[in-house]
């Protein structure tokens, strides 16, 4: 279990007083359901973001837990177009995250979960009213967006929204939940990646 993913389970234990893999248990299943842990907890028990999120969030030795390889940075750089990071985290986080592995410059703009309020209720990933603000936001062309991610959830409504679909599967949860799709690409992804090394091969296919 990731260090956030332990940091959640380890709030909602506490918020609810209950056992840790009863808490664990919610802290997936809202995951799936409301797309972030976050909601989740403030739809079905009242709880803020803010102090959810700030606990979770909060790794005093950060650079030790979010590493990236050296090599995304070029990567990154070499493909063409405009890149927006599009995250349920945190925005604060986030730019931490990126700015600490040196990868910062290479994003347009950041879109974090404090940016997902639409018509006063939050539309975080895989929300289909939110991949539409992204689209009117860019004022690009239908199929002129592609997105890079690791959710299949996420991609499926952004396929159904017009935007070309990449599975990156270099952090895919191979659990029993998953274990149906391991080997099977879905109607709704049109190209599949094992590492971020791999979108170099295939950029020309997708743009």
């Amino acid at each position: 279990m990731s260090t956030i993913n332990s940091r959640m389970t380890s709030f909602i234990q506490s918020e609810l007083s209950i056992s840790f893999e009863e808490a664990n248990r919610l802290r997936v299943e809202y995951w799936k359901r409301y797309g972030t842990t976050a909601r989740g907890m403030q739809e079905r028990h009242g709880v803020s973001f803010q102090p959810f999120l700030s606990f979770s969030h909060h790794l005093p030795c950060f650079e030790l837990y979010v590493k990236f390889k050296p090599y995304v940075g070029r990567i990154l750089g070499s493909l063409i177009g405009k890149k927006y990071v599009v995250t349920n985290s945190p925005k604060n986080y986030a730019v931490e995250v990126l700015k600490k592995n040196g990868l910062l410059k290479y994003f347009d703009e950041i879109c974090a979960l404090e940016g997902m309020w639409i018509n006063s209720q939050l539309r975080c990933k895989p929300a289909r009213l939110l991949w539409q603000r992204i689209l009117d936001k860019t004022g690009a062309k239908k199929n002129h967006h592609i997105l890079v991610d690791d959710t299949l959830a996420n991609l499926r409504t952004a396929k159904n929204m017009g935007f070309k679909t990449v599975w990156m599967r270099e952090y895919f949860n191979k659990g029993p939940v998953h274990t149906k799709h391991i080997f099977n690409r879905p109607r709704y992804v049109d190209f599949m990646v094992s590492t971020i090394k791999d979108l170099t091969r295939v950029s020309g296919k997708i743009c």
